[in-house]
């Protein structure tokens, strides 16, 4: 029997595959150049277009494409098996399946997607999986060794990669997205054995329309009848191709056409590192300091976006005092006291008369374990939803069950939800790289 996810709940309010063919056809094409198919998260996060603008102004910029996939900045083999620990490490099967055809595609052997590294290999995944485990276990030591083997610059990359994958980690695991079954047969020979399942991500909605990209995709595809039986007859390609000079040139067909759309979604963020920081604190009233630890410009100038456009009251559905909240409940169930503190932080901002007993009434409920936490009073009808949302979303693998998704969707509507979620995803992402960056100063 399928387990009911919050996807399949807004299905008939996602937006169809066809128009968002039709308004972002380069960035849908990159991506399936990426990973060999086109993601089906895709119209549940238009359903809120902030967080589909997120999504892509995350995964091209934090992975510095393409220009990585010419082989520049960070090994993308390695720069692969570090997303793909990371989401294993999160419990995500959605990513995991992603991740391992994105890693085959940039030339991570299959040994390591399946636990037999080399030197090099095993100090990536070690620092990818301390950042990634809830709670981190990444240690100063661990940086170290991969400063062996690697530049702080490309360590910087890697990181982001890893850190970019805790956002969709977080939206993929908490909303169900349903797997694609091409996907699911890319990979599901290699690292079924290791123990990753389908799962949730099986769910085989027949409410979100398919839309074939496969034209002109440098891919062998499997012979036989499609199945969903998981026997390795269904859609699906005898094998996962490396890049190769086709996937160089449909890269650098599609690249200029989204590189436009990027620019113009950035557009009021400078492209240099300083004045990106001081622009966003213009904007929102914090800087976020874990951006000045980073190196590199471009991904600076994406996340400050990001967060301008998370926390834009005008496109909002939410609301900001809740988004607070939200965040405050996912740093306190995670255990980060830097990023509860920067929770706190936005509260006081967006309500300038904040309820200090309220904020700390919630972090005590966000800690408390679920069958004992109780809401506190004071929260409006949405607020509470909202905050029970991040309570179950906020664990890696996520709790969400049939109780959570009714009281979600009896209180908000599908764009607060996916609001929700896309905050989340970026209370994760930070996170992420507040672990990192502690263990890089040592800081315990």
């Amino acid at each position: 029997m399928a387990v009911a996810t919050l996807a399949q709940h807004l299905s008939t309010s996602s937006v169809p595959m066809s128009e968002l063919e039709q308004d972002y056809r380069p960035m849908l094409k990159l991506v399936e150049v990426l990973i060999g198919v086109v993601p089906n998260c895709d119209p549940f996060l238009e359903i809120w277009p902030p967080g589909f603008r997120s999504y892509n102004l995350l995964v091209p910029n934090l992975l510095n494409l393409p220009v990585s996939l010419f082989g520049q900045g960070a090994p993308k083999d390695l720069i692969g098996l570090a997303m793909y620990t990371a989401s294993r490490a999160a419990e995500c099967m959605y990513c995991s399946a992603h991740t391992c055809s994105f890693a085959l595609r940039r030339g991570t052997s299959p040994e390591a997607l399946t636990g037999d590294y080399n030197e090099i290999e095993s100090a990536v995944v070690r620092v990818a999986e301390g950042i990634s485990s809830v709670p981190a276990s990444i240690r100063h030591e661990d940086v170290l060794h991969l400063r062996k083997f690697l530049s702080e610059s490309d360590i910087e990359w890697l990181v982001l990669s890893v850190a970019m994958m805790g956002f969709l980690n977080k939206f993929m695991d908490t909303m169900g997205i349903e797997l694609e079954e091409a996907a699911i047969h890319d990979v599901e020979e290699l690292i079924g054995p290791t123990g990753w399942q389908v799962g949730k991500h099986g769910w085989n909605s027949e409410e979100i329309e398919y839309f074939d990209f496969l034209d002109g995709a440098p891919l062998q595809a499997k012979s036989g009848t499609p199945s969903s039986g998981g026997n390795g007859g269904g859609p699906g390609f005898s094998h996962v191709p490396k890049d190769s000079l086709a996937t160089y040139i449909q890269t650098l067909r599609q690249a200029p056409a989204a590189i436009r759309m990027d620019r113009q979604w950035q557009r009021g963020i400078s492209s240099r590192l300083a004045p990106a920081l001081l622009d966003l604190e213009a904007e929102v009233g914090h800087s976020f300091p874990v951006l000045a630890s980073m190196n590199h410009a471009r991904p600076v100038r994406a996340l400050a976006t990001v967060l301008r456009d998370n926390l834009d009251p005008d496109l909002s559905a939410l609301g900001l005092r809740a988004k607070a909240m939200v965040g405050l409940v996912y740093a306190r169930v995670v255990g980060d006291e830097v990023l509860t503190a920067e929770c706190i932080q936005l509260a006081e901002r967006v309500d300038p008369n904040c309820n200090h007993r309220l904020l700390t009434a919630i972090g005590r409920f966000a800690a408390e374990p679920a069958e004992t936490a109780v809401l506190p009073p004071g929260l409006t009808r949405e607020e509470a939803a909202a905050v029970m949302l991040a309570k179950v979303g906020a664990p890696s693998p996520s709790v969400v069950n049939e109780i959570s998704i009714e009281h979600a969707t009896d209180a908000l509507n599908p764009e607060q939800i996916v609001e929700v979620v896309v905050w989340l995803s970026v209370q994760q992402l930070l996170h992420r790289l507040y672990m990192f960056y502690d263990a890089f100063r040592d800081i315990p």
